[in-house]
């Protein structure tokens, strides 16, 4: 069974989420705007592709090139 409810603010997110943390009820936030989750999802995952570089950088990782990376393929 699903029930979809649309708060109009913040406010009525943590209510609601409250509620339903009290009565034990599972529940899951989903962005409503593709845009939105896909931009935070880039950004989440842009902090991890930073520290990626720093440790090439710094040698304790090899990073492939482009023309390797194909060669596997």
């Amino acid at each position: 069974m699903e029930l979809i409810v649309k708060p109009r603010n913040e406010e009525e997110l943590l209510f609601v989420q409250s509620v339903l943390n009290r009565m034990k009820i599972k529940s899951e936030l989903r962005e409503r705007d593709i845009k939105k989750r896909r931009k935070k999802e880039f950004l989440d995952s842009l902090e991890m592709r930073a520290e990626q570089v720093n440790k090439a950088m710094r040698g304790e990782v090899k990073l492939k090139n482009a023309f390797d990376l194909l060669n596997e393929l």
